[in-house]
């Protein structure tokens, strides 16, 4: 990620990268007076960097003055959403008002999962739609297919996560768009969720994981 940082904002200040996200958030962005809801997504990479863990605890001081979610990009490392998200509780952040997102590429394991949870940020699994042999940012990784996500929701689910749980496509280039060949937005509510009712959701629990935990998480505390 440190490539994608100016060099300003890599040797700005906790304080002075404060400043920018709650101007960002009350005034506008880039001088306009479009005001954003979220922060992020926060790149982190691993090993993370010294500036990455400056702008999240710039972003933990923000969050808390006022409530606004963030949700974080972890590095490629089963460890590094843990060691994230602890430095954004450090400086004050709350975790229940961020995401973890991509899990799906990042911890496999259940019990590593169960672990992680237990730091209480929302669980995003956010790759559906995405399954390839090789995935080229690591080659170790094996990459899930969405029925491999399915099941890993509903074991989530059964442990009593549900609350927590989000999903999504992750759509940043053309090829994922149905005008180009890809899934497209579209995915999740034509495919993924007939898969989930079927593979034992009730509708409640399918409503709760697109349209409540989305709205609790973006709901300014």
């Amino acid at each position: 990620m440190l490539t994608t940082i100016s060099e300003h904002n890599r040797n700005s200040s906790v304080e002075q990268l404060t400043e920018v996200l709650l101007s960002e958030l009350l005034v506008g962005a880039d001088g306009t007076d479009v005001r954003c809801g979220v922060i992020g997504e926060l790149g982190c990479s691993w090993p993370i960097t010294e500036s990455e863990v400056r702008v999240l605890r710039a972003a933990a001081s923000a969050q808390q003055q006022l409530g606004c979610p963030i949700i974080i990009h972890p590095g490629r490392n089963p460890l590094a959403p843990a060691h994230a998200l602890r430095v954004l509780q450090e400086e004050g952040g709350d975790a229940a008002k961020t995401v973890m997102s991509h899990l799906d590429r990042t911890i496999f394991a259940e019990c590593d999962l169960l672990e992680f949870s237990e730091l209480g940020s929302f669980l995003e699994f956010d790759l559906f739609g995405t399954e390839m042999l090789n995935y080229h940012f690591d080659l170790s990784v094996d990459m899930p297919s969405d029925s491999q996500r399915i099941h890993t929701l509903s074991f989530l689910m059964k442990e009593g996560l549900g609350q927590r749980l989000l999903i999504a496509h992750d759509i940043h280039t053309k090829n994922r768009l149905t005008k180009y060949g890809g899934h497209g937005y579209s995915h999740i509510l034509n495919n993924i969720v007939p898969k989930m009712l079927q593979r034992g959701f009730t509708q409640e629990q399918v409503h709760q994981i697109l349209v409540d935990n989305p709205k609790r998480w973006l709901t300014f505390k």
